[in-house]
């Protein structure tokens, strides 16, 4: 294939094999018409991004049935909140206005409700409830706002946040190019996702799911922002997601960022080598992974019907005949089945009264506030992940 941000020829390193779209949790009736996709990791030599090949349609994705929700996590909404007041604190004015791209439900942007903001998703599901907190949503990618709307923000922009979103988004040229448009001389733009280099030394292959087309490095985010006069001022290594970076990007400056470069040099992803080693990691650890669970010939659940359990489920062919169901707290995925394996999701509430002992834990991300949550309750925790992945 060819890269998306430089069009040189990439190499794959990881097949994730036919998976469908991780988010689609489906009532019986739709089985026969579920979309799937060939999921293929590449990297591209040349500006060192990691990408996937096929992308299903953004329609087919986020949209008026999205059964994500960023408010159903207390560790989210703590660290959103905690986010909202570094920002306050630190870079946006008092008359300043901000922006937040893949805005979900609110739980980040209600904290500036009362400031100038805008919010942009392209899912209504989540839209909905972020409008009813008083919020000022667009129902749209922000690659596609429109250029006669955004007069007011061009140039005037001081603070622009996205949090696991700006990888999800296709058409990565076109954000970059509104960014830099619509950002102030000072201002800057907050953008957190899963480090690569996390996912590559925890064997974190359930990261790679459609939503996300892109996962960043240091090196190949500095590449890309090149090609638009902007660059990563500052980052900061995060738990959240199982191992997450927050660039802090301005516009492009002379003087050379010594805290970048050697960071480049220590994360050793500029090279095809690490990421076919990985892939090679990635297909046993998945072998070893759906053994285990066959040798225990005695009922297994799920715990958190994640998108990233499709990832799992799908690679290693592990239907309702290992995993009997999966527990989980969104009533949007409740009484429906897990995308391409079908197997059953139940709610939450079901979790205490089955008293199952053998419990895969998709939401290993979420590993501490789970243990916290569970740990009056002894079982025999399994992560689809290396060892080391719960946080």
């Amino acid at each position: 294939m060819k890269c998306r941000i430089c069009e040189t020829e990439c190499k794959m390193f990881l097949d994730l094999g036919r998976q469908p779209i991780a988010n689609n949790f489906l009532t019986r009736d739709q089985f026969d018409s579920e979309v799937f996709y060939h999921l293929g990791v590449y990297f591209c030599p040349a500006c060192m991004t990691v990408q996937h090949r096929d992308c299903p349609v953004c329609s087919d994705v986020f949209n008026s049935t999205y059964p994500f929700f960023t408010g159903t996590s207390q560790a989210m909404i703590k660290h959103f909140a905690e986010l909202a007041e570094m920002i306050k604190e630190k870079y946006l004015p008092a008359d300043g206005s901000i922006m937040e791209l893949g805005s979900n439900d609110g739980t980040f942007l209600e904290h500036f409700k009362d400031r100038d903001h805008m919010g942009f998703d392209p899912s209504e599901s989540v839209n909905r409830i972020a409008r009813a907190k008083g919020l000022s949503i667009f129902s749209q990618g922000f690659e596609k706002f429109p250029v006669g709307d955004s007069g007011r923000w061009q140039g005037t922009t001081d603070v622009f946040v996205s949090a696991n979103t700006f990888a999800h988004i296709p058409d990565r040229h076109g954000v970059l190019r509104n960014i830099k448009r619509m950002m102030s001389v000072k201002g800057v733009w907050i953008n957190e996702e899963p480090y690569l280099r996390s996912i590559i030394d925890k064997l974190a292959y359930d990261q790679f799911y459609n939503e996300h087309v892109f996962y960043t490095s240091i090196v190949s985010m500095r590449n890309v922002l090149k090609m638009h006069d902007l660059e990563i001022i500052d980052f900061e290594l995060l738990p959240t997601h199982g191992g997450s970076i927050r660039y802090f990007i301005g516009h492009k400056k002379a003087e050379r960022n010594e805290k970048i470069e050697d960071a480049i040099e220590r994360e050793g992803l500029n090279s095809f080598e690490v990421f076919d080693c990985f892939g090679k990691d990635v297909e046993q650890r998945a072998k070893r992974f759906r053994q285990q669970l066959v040798d225990l010939k005695q009922p297994i659940v799920g715990y958190g019907a994640a998108a990233k359990s499709t990832t799992v489920l799908n690679y290693c062919d592990i239907g309702p005949d290992i995993i009997s169901k999966i527990y989980d707290t969104t009533p949007e995925k409740q009484g429906k089945f897990s995308p391409g394996k079908h197997i059953p999701v139940v709610a939450y509430s079901q979790f205490a009264k089955d008293d199952t002992q053998d419990v895969v834990l998709f939401v290993w991300n979420h590993g501490k506030e789970i243990y916290d949550k569970e740990r009056n309750r002894p079982r025999n925790w399994i992560l689809p992940v290396a060892q080391g992945g719960a946080i």
